[in-house]
């Protein structure tokens, strides 16, 4: 990060030793959180973490509701140099069983009580809970810097993401310090963050999303205005939160603005200070992008930026101008890379392709990830040397998108390579609904398809083959079976109960078969 050192606890320091008395934090009753109040706060909970055994390169699980305690716990553990791993409190118990027992946390740390069912499933894997609203962190515990702060070098994990895994099992990426520096220093130039800036937390903060909020805002001197899950649920009060804070900045997938512009809570005079509204983590159809450069296009940016989970969030962002509207349908393009950022797109044969041609998008760059936390094999499949490179070693990051470039250099998205899917803005392996599917005792074989509506909007369709169709559970009772596996947006939108999954010439389920039996 230009200006500051080496590790993330550094970078902040420096940044709330320059900014101390301007606000880090812009709650939601307009009382605000100094930077030097959110640096003390990290120092207190920094300590406390200490004093319960974390050190250097273990992982902390966080129950985070964006509180200032929230928040503080995040910088704490980068500046120990421990690793944070944002958790979904709705998440059901057996998913986050398995994302603990990946991560292997030292402790949980909670900035609210835990639900009775996430209490006891720490209990029974013997993993410390510590509140940090309560558990010791008071006023006058000492707010002095850091010792040890130094010693965390750029290499050190920062932060884990966990996304939806093929295998049924969710798979965790480890991002480091010297990636999240890279991707601050692009973030600040490309969207010419500052002081004077208020930015939206509106994405969860388990949500990759949320990494450019956090990152774009503590690190830079802006404000960050939270917004909690609950108003982040209700357009009008999301709405009149944004404007009420004073955000100069949003960030969010699509779905979420064109939600807003549905429910009539987006329109010309909206919003008054946004000077930039990002868009990301999904397409945006033409049609409906329209509608949002209608009320915004004459007084704010429009960015569409793409990047995934493993390289930091986003590695591209393309601002959107009237002539990228003038057609009625499709999507606009990706644009180009960051400037540090390396690229390939290639064919089947493992060589780039033509201008025009589809290939698989493959990363190079500061901001590619260490790979995936205890998990060598899939960390090997995707983390690879880059094929065209014998001289020396170079590590690329194999995305799954197929992507085209066009005469300007501009990256086009195609569509993927593999069972995964964008909906409403999650990155969904449909592998992993399969999974929990068949480990229902009543189900023969499962089968889950994805049925497109129209342009990135598309239902969940799960189908299954059962011995005794008589026995199967209701609709509904497949459903809620599966919500105690898998979160609400993974659910599928219908189960079909059929005497056997239709088989292709090679035996495999064959989806189209399946698909064919939607009625639109």
């Amino acid at each position: 990060m230009r200006g500051y050192s080496y590790n993330l606890g550094l970078a902040f320091e420096g940044v709330a030793a320059t900014h101390a008395d301007r606000p880090a934090l812009r709650l939601a009753d307009d009382s605000a959180v100094s930077y030097r109040a959110l640096d003390r706060l990290a120092n207190r909970i920094g300590r406390l973490l200490r004093a319960r055994g974390v050190m250097r390169r273990d992982v902390v699980a966080l129950f985070n509701a964006k509180t200032p305690a929230g928040y503080a716990t995040m910088l704490a553990a980068l500046k120990i140099g421990a690793a944070y791993v944002n958790l979904d409190e709705e998440n059901p118990p057996g998913r986050l069983e398995k994302i603990l027992q990946s991560c292997r946390p030292r402790l949980i740390a909670a900035d609210a009580p835990l639900a009775p069912p996430i209490a006891e499933l720490c209990r029974g894997l013997a993993l410390p809970v510590l509140d940090v609203q309560g558990g010791g962190v008071t006023d006058d515990s000492s707010d002095a810097p850091l010792p040890d702060v130094a010693a965390v070098t750029g290499g050190d994990p920062a932060y884990l993401m966990f996304t939806s895994g093929s295998t049924g099992t969710p798979k965790g990426v480890v991002i480091s310090h010297a990636s999240v520096l890279n991707f601050i220093d692009w973030s600040i130039t490309e969207f010419g963050i500052g002081p004077s800036d208020v930015l939206t937390n509106a994405n969860a903060i388990y949500f990759d999303n949320s990494v450019y909020d956090v990152y774009s805002s503590l690190f830079s001197g802006a404000t960050l205005a939270p917004i909690a899950r609950e108003i982040a649920q209700r357009p009008d009060a999301l709405a009149a939160r944004v404007a009420a804070a004073g955000c100069t900045i949003w960030f969010s997938v699509p779905s979420l603005l064109i939600y807003l512009t549905a429910m009539k809570q987006l329109g010309p005079k909206s919003w008054p200070t946004m000077r930039c509204l990002v868009f990301g983590g999904e397409g945006y159809p033409r049609g409906e992008l329209r509608k949002l450069y209608g009320f915004f296009g004459q007084r704010a940016r429009l960015v569409n930026v793409y990047g995934p989970t493993e390289c930091t969030c986003i590695c591209s962002a393309y601002t959107i101008t009237e002539s990228d509207l003038a057609e009625p349908s499709g999507l606009p393009p990706l644009g180009h890379l960051a400037p540090n950022f390396a690229h390939l797109v290639l064919g089947e044969d493992e060589r780039p392709v033509a201008v025009g041609e589809t290939g698989e998008l493959c990363l190079m760059g500061p901001q590619v990830g260490l790979g995936y936390i205890n998990d060598p094999t899939r960390t090997e499949a995707a983390f690879v040397q880059n094929p065209t490179n014998k001289a020396f070693p170079e590590r690329m990051y194999r995305t799954g998108d197929n992507v085209r470039t066009d005469e300007d250099g501009r990256l086009w998205f195609v569509g993927r390579r593999d069972n995964q899917i964008k909906h409403m803005g999650y990155r969904i392996e449909l592998d992993e609904i399969e999974a929990a599917l068949n480990a229902l005792p009543y189900v023969t074989q499962g089968a889950v398809v994805y049925h497109r509506v129209r342009e990135q909007h598309g239902r969940i369709l799960a189908f299954i083959a059962a011995p005794d169709a008589p026995g199967v559970p209701t609709e509904q009772a497949i459903r809620d079976d599966l919500r105690r596996q898998l979160p609400d947006y993974m659910i599928p939108a219908s189960v079909t109960v059929l005497a056997e999954l239709p088989k292709n010439a090679n035996g495999k389920v064959d989806r189209r078969a399946l698909l064919a039996r939607v009625v639109t």
